[in-house]
């Protein structure tokens, strides 16, 4: 399937990004830098800025009017300044300087300086020195016109040949500061294990498709992430817990969920990430919706307002967060014995207007290392409207938050050293990446 979807916008993301500026004619004053002469990269360490952005630099000054290779130089240098992506400008009168300590740094220090040209009445730049540091690691954002896989369509973009990716579009993503993007995975489809061999063509064609996108972005300094529920719930007549026992865990209404607490458990959740991220080996990380949406482990038979017992004959004799610590362990093990530096972000998908249960907040004392806990910022809060004090799940773009409920579950990680991360909303939903 190679249809492209009918947005007439998809052309133009498809365009090259022609940029400019006012171009004045004046001289310099004492305080400025003239670029007029154009720009040129010097120094051992020119190679250590990733390709995307040289060329990205070079396409600016041909759009904007400026010698390529010009006659101010910027000399290119290479220190630890403690933080990934971090860089220094140093722009003198008649030669400028960019250090950063890896590759993104690079990448940002060259943005920064094309942003700073583009505001300028003139190729006239403030001697000085600029030293930036990022105060959000992950910028995560999704394709705004990729399939979300899920009704009524439930269609998979590792399985048709069009292009969600085009290079125009991602370099208007990498210039707004975005350094991931998610789509949509189902283990049982693209992961191979010891217990179950998915269908053989459309393994391949899935996961030939996503080293692809994995490679595309990468050169942008974007990282994929795959976007989970797992692992998810065994539908009645399902063939493989029959044959694994040991897999089946509560029963969640005609469906059995999967048991994190038995070894051949852990070995099924183990085994499909570590063979995901063996075989696509670039993969940033995983964000998985552990509780909520839809069944996972036994841990989400038990609602999140509630307090009733595990119907499994091994979570059930297991504190709550148990269950949870053992499916992320699992989890987290498969995916960082494959790509170390991989992140596991767990969400918390609560959006109950209810309180949350006392065991909810327990989860964040007892969250594996390595793994980052996320929680809805504004659900169960409450905003006066009209006179009247109304509650909001989630998506509610009315309410700012946090919520008590996050502040709460926040606390508790601070206390127990645990990473949180919040979702939500600004502008839209998540689910419009617009």
């Amino acid at each position: 399937m190679s249809i492209m979807p009918p947005y007439e916008f998809i052309k133009e993301l498809r365009m090259p990004n022609v940029r400019n500026f006012e171009r004045r004619i004046r001289p310099p004053r004492i305080d400025e830098a003239d670029i007029r002469s154009g720009l040129v990269l010097t120094g051992e360490k020119v190679d250590l800025i990733p390709a995307t952005a040289r060329e990205d630099l070079q396409e600016y000054c041909r759009d904007v009017g400026l010698n390529w290779p010009g006659q101010y130089p910027l000399e290119i240098t290479s220190e630890d300044l403690g933080t990934f992506e971090a860089f220094r400008l140093e722009l003198g009168r008649d030669c400028g300087r960019i250090c950063a300590g890896d590759a993104e740094g690079f990448r940002r220090a060259i943005y920064h300086l094309e942003d700073m040209l583009s505001t300028a009445a003139a190729p006239l730049l403030p001697i000085g020195t600029t030293e930036r540091h990022p105060w959000m690691k992950n910028r995560i954002s999704r394709c705004c016109f990729g399939p979300i896989k899920r009704p009524p369509f439930h269609h998979d973009e590792l399985l048709d040949r069009f292009d969600y990716y085009p290079e125009p579009y991602l370099k208007r993503l990498a210039h707004e500061g975005i350094n991931g993007l998610w789509l949509t995975i189902k283990w049982r489809e693209i992961c191979q294990t010891s217990f179950e061999q998915p269908d053989r063509d459309a393994l391949e064609q899935r996961l030939t498709k996503l080293r692809l996108v994995v490679e595309q972005c990468r050169r942008y300094g974007i990282k994929i992430w795959a976007f989970c529920i797992e692992p998810f719930n065994f539908e009645s007549g399902d063939t493989l817990p029959e044959r694994f026992p040991e897999l089946q865990g509560a029963p969640y209404y005609h469906k059995t969920t999967c048991c994190p607490s038995s070894e051949t458990g852990r070995r099924y959740i183990y085994e499909s990430v570590n063979f995901l991220f063996r075989e696509v080996p670039g993969l940033g990380g995983i964000i998985n919706i552990s509780h909520g949406e839809r069944g996972t482990s036994c841990l989400s038979t038990i609602p999140a307002t509630g307090d009733g017992e595990v119907n499994c004959p091994r979570c059930g004799k297991l504190p709550k967060w148990q269950i949870m610590y053992n499916t992320l362990s699992a989890m987290r093990d498969g995916m960082t014995d494959a790509v170390p530096d991989a992140e596991l972000i767990s969400w918390l998908y609560m959006p109950q207007e209810a309180p949350r249960a006392d065991w909810v907040f327990e989860l964040a004392e007892h969250v594996p290392t390595g793994v980052t806990l996320q929680f809805n910022f504004e659900s169960a809060g409450g905003e006066e409207q009209l006179g009247k004090l109304r509650r909001g799940g989630d998506y509610w773009l009315s309410y700012t938050g946090p919520s008590p409920e996050f502040v709460r579950i926040a606390e508790r990680a601070q206390q127990y050293g645990a990473a949180l991360s919040a979702k939500l909303q600004v502008g839209c939903a998540l689910e419009v990446a617009t």
